[in-house]
């Protein structure tokens, strides 16, 4: 026996597996432990790393067991003296520094998805178990005592940090480890020192325990489930063969996308594993729908799922990088994902591959978060909660990804996170219709600075006292006025002198050169008054009016007052004539129209997420 390592308190024999401690100068033997079982870990003992910089070796081993299988974990010396511990989840590594102890905190009340802050930082945890020792190798830092069952909380951080909260045997005041996650080659181990991943060779053509039928494992070394196709019978394959558990009903439809099949998403070639059949009620009513595990020996696993010819591409996320308000909103890579539903999913059929202890009957209460074409996915069940990330995929990506032959469904209705077909559209049409208008104005003020906007004629009119209305008598001539070019007319008629009275104003502009006349009217009335409100008013002074573009030439300006015949009074009126004003008439209909396909495109665009939004029934809770 030898103690290479100055942290090391603890060593595992060899020959025997009896764990030998020291104490000063003596040792004593507490027992043996279990042979450490062949895993598809690519580490092993005495492998040498780099992690910021400073160099360290794998010391010792354990594998610990809930129930399911075991798990790995490696405890590891620096350069500098500091010691930590390598984990190892679903092909994941963590790397683990002691914190020291959080008193006062309990295990009671450490849930799935509650959140916690702890040495200065935001956590979430994602599990909550316990396990024990099942064997062990090399140097560790303490005892071990297989009999003993530990519990334990993993929780997630910002950026992929990480936090075990170890109790052990006790209900409160954990040991904290901190560290990060990260991928086999931020560990800085040497391809030449990694071990070979052991490989079940016995499963990879293994035949079902009930029907006998022929399995072919595709990923025998992290499936913990199988489910036969032939016979539905759920088989355990945690202890490296297969074992009957129980038999569940066979999926009713099968499967879009065959198990063994491959496809390339995201850039890399997966395997398809297994298949799940999942659904939820509400009000009555079930609305299942289709999820496909998928494997790849280095990303690992995950998803793809399908609901009524919509397809969404699942991959898994720590829970600590996520912002949730529960039931309102989630915060992601600087965006925004809206609550749109929560169930409860039940699975119903199970068939392939699974990296957990699936089973029939499994219940988990699922939230989706949106912002299409994006989702946050949370699915919590008492003991653990996991977050996906999901991508809304068009059947016809699926087709081609994985080469199927036969055409997919049609998408029914709108799906959660799929995207508007007419948002990009919309966006398209206020981007033109924006330059448009930016057009529309400079033509408008092209116009404008080249109209001549000169007055052509300004009279003071005044009807004799003893004329009679619409009469020769109330007729008045001006003086002849030349119009150089063709233009339009603004007329302008006042009358500063009307007081609870009316004045029409019937002006014909006389061609001398032709003899055509252009024609117009203008009414002006104007009456006050005070009542038990107060006083009021109505009417105005002043009134104009536009009149078609004329052709040069020689022009009079003939007028003919109408008023209410009464006592003989003379009344008065003026009269402006401005030719080639701008004219805005024009601009005004051609502003309408380019208003036209915005205001269309907007409307199908919010009838779409309203239609979306129908189906959701989180939808309120913003």
């Amino acid at each position: 026996m030898e103690f290479t390592a100055g942290s090391a308190q603890v060593v595992v024999c060899a020959h025997c597996q009896t764990v030998v401690a020291r104490s000063g100068a003596t040792f004593e033997a507490h027992g043996k432990i279990g042979r450490i079982v062949p895993t598809d870990s690519p580490l092993q003992l005495g492998a040498e790393g780099r992690y910021a910089r400073t160099g360290y070796r794998i010391i010792g081993h354990l594998q610990k067991d809930h129930g399911a299988g075991p798990w790995d974990e490696w405890y590891v010396e620096f350069d500098d003296g500091r010691t930590g511990w390598i984990s190892e989840s679903e092909g994941a590594f963590h790397l683990l520094f002691e914190a020291g102890v959080e008193e006062g905190l309990p295990l009671e009340g450490l849930a799935p998805g509650e959140r916690l802050r702890l040495r200065n930082r935001a956590w979430v945890i994602e599990e909550r178990g316990h396990g024990r020792v099942v064997s062990a190798e090399g140097q560790l830092p303490s005892d071990v005592d297989p009999t003993e069952d530990s519990w334990y909380v993993d929780a997630t951080g910002p950026k992929g940090t990480f936090l075990t909260l170890d109790f052990g045997t006790r209900a409160q005041d954990p040991e904290v480890f901190t560290g990060e996650a990260l991928k086999l080659e931020q560990l800085g181990i040497a391809a030449s020192q990694l071990r070979p991943r052991a490989q079940r060779v016995e499963l990879k053509q293994a035949r079902c325990t009930n029907c006998n039928g022929p399995l072919e494992l595709r990923a025998p070394d992290k499936s913990l489930r199988v489910a036969c196709p032939y016979c539905g019978a759920l088989l355990d394959v945690s202890q490296g063969r297969l074992s009957f558990l129980r038999l569940l009903e066979k999926p009713s439809e099968t499967p879009l996308i065959p198990l063994g099949a491959k496809g390339t998403l995201d850039g890399t070639e997966w395997l398809c594993i297994g298949y799940l059949v999942r659904s939820c009620t509400v009000e009555g009513v079930r609305y299942p729908w289709e999820e496909y595990l998928l494997y790849h020996p280095a990303r690992g696993f995950t998803w793809l799922m399908h609901s009524n010819g919509h397809w969404v591409f699942l991959k898994p996320m720590a829970a600590g990088d996520v912002q949730l308000v529960p039931g309102v909103a989630a915060f992601y890579d600087r965006r925004r994902y809206k609550a749109f539903q929560q169930v409860t999913a039940v699975t119903e059929a199970v068939l392939g591959e699974f990296y957990w202890e699936v089973t029939a009957g499994e219940r988990a209460k699922a939230t989706e978060y949106v912002a299409p074409p994006y989702s946050v996915n949370v699915d919590a069940t008492e003991d653990e909660v996991t977050y996906t990330h999901g991508e809304y995929l068009a059947p016809g990506v699926v087709k081609d990804a994985f080469g199927l032959k036969e055409s997919l469904p049609k998408p029914q209705g709108i799906a959660p996170s799929e995207p508007n077909p007419h948002k990009a559209g919309m966006a398209s049409t206020f981007k033109w219709t924006l330059m448009w208008l930016l057009g529309l104005f400079v033509l408008a003020g092209f116009f404008t600075v080249r109209a001549d906007n000169r007055k052509v004629l300004e009279e003071a009119v005044t009807v004799p006292a003893d004329a009679q209305p619409g009469t020769p008598t109330a007729m008045h001539f001006s003086e002849p006025f030349e119009l150089p070019k063709r233009g339009n007319m603004e007329v302008e008629v006042s009358s500063a002198a009307l007081d609870n009275d009316w004045l029409g104003i019937q002006g014909d502009l006389v061609n001398q050169d032709t003899g055509e006349v252009v024609g117009f009217y203008e009414e002006l009335s104007y009456y006050s008054g005070t009542d038990s409100d107060g006083s009021w008013s109505e009417g105005s002074h002043s009134g104009s009016t536009k009149l078609s573009p004329l052709p040069p030439g020689k022009y009079v300006l003939r007028t003919t007052a109408s008023f209410d015949p009464g006592p003989a009074r003379p009344r008065a009126f003026n009269v402006t004539l401005t030719h080639d004003s701008p004219n805005g008439s024009w601009f005004c209909v051609a502003f309408i129209l380019l208003l036209v396909g915005p205001a269309w495109a907007l409307f199908r665009s919010h009838g779409f997420e309203t239609q979306r939004w129908a189906e959701s029934n989180l939808a309120d809770s913003d």
